[in-house]
């Protein structure tokens, strides 16, 4: 082999090389990405962890939610991308896939995008009948699909909050009443130990009567005036 030819071997071994160590880094940055992707996304709304169309216009299947995770689990996998928020992020993949395949979950959530989507328009002046090509919402900025975001994550905020306030108050409630049944119990216990107490000690009291009795009150000797 000539010397020119060696060296252009060489050449293409370096470059594949090259080629290869950069795809492999473009890899584990797109990788690292959606982990960041997946932790910043708004938790309450799985449509936007998993990455789907949340609009209530697009036809959504189950099919599409599997395809989604599968794609992007096998992305960020643990046993794939050594991430220290990399489990984190696999485990709310898997949490948002699981809520949008139970039905009542997700009838409510498409339910909450769809006020959401209502108020949007409402506070725009447009009627809710209008699609979502119509061209009074092609034209806005920021964008039908980005407003309607925004103002999901608004009323599911307020949704939590909500819950956990009534969570809060009936823990305290609970709390409340468990110690009004605790109180009561204690005064119970304390009732019948005093009249145990009371029992056990009634033939020293009958004892101390008839000693008594028997031995009659003592005269007070008489006081000798002198002179």
């Amino acid at each position: 082999m000539s010397s020119s030819a060696a060296s252009t071997s060489a050449q293409t071994i370096d470059d594949a090389e090259i080629d290869r160590i950069l795809n492999s880094e473009a890899s584990l940055l797109n990788r690292e990405q959606e982990v960041m992707r997946v932790i910043g996304a708004f938790k309450l709304n799985p449509y936007e962890v998993l990455e789907l169309n949340w609009m209530p216009s697009a036809t959504v299947t189950e099919s599409d939610i599997h395809k989604n995770y599968r794609k992007k689990s096998l992305l960020i996998h643990p046993d794939k991308l050594k991430h220290d928020r990399g489990i984190e992020a696999f485990d709310l993949l898997k949490k948002a896939e699981t809520e949008l395949l139970i039905p009542e979950k997700r009838k409510a959530l498409d339910e909450t995008i769809g006020d959401a989507r209502m108020l949007v328009l409402r506070e725009l002046g447009l009627v809710r009948t209008l699609p979502d090509d119509d061209e009074n919402l092609v034209k806005l900025k920021p964008d039908l699909k980005e407003r309607v975001r925004v103002k999901t994550k608004e009323i599911l905020i307020d949704d939590e909050l909500r819950r956990r306030r009534v969570m809060k108050m009936t823990m305290i409630a609970e709390g409340a009443e468990a110690k009004r049944v605790e109180d009561s119990i204690e005064k119970r216990k304390r009732k019948v130990e005093d009249d145990k107490r009371w029992e056990d000690t009634r033939e020293d009291r009958v004892t101390d009567w008839r000693s008594f009795q028997k031995g009659g009150k003592k005269k007070k000797p008489k006081i000798q005036v002198l002179g």
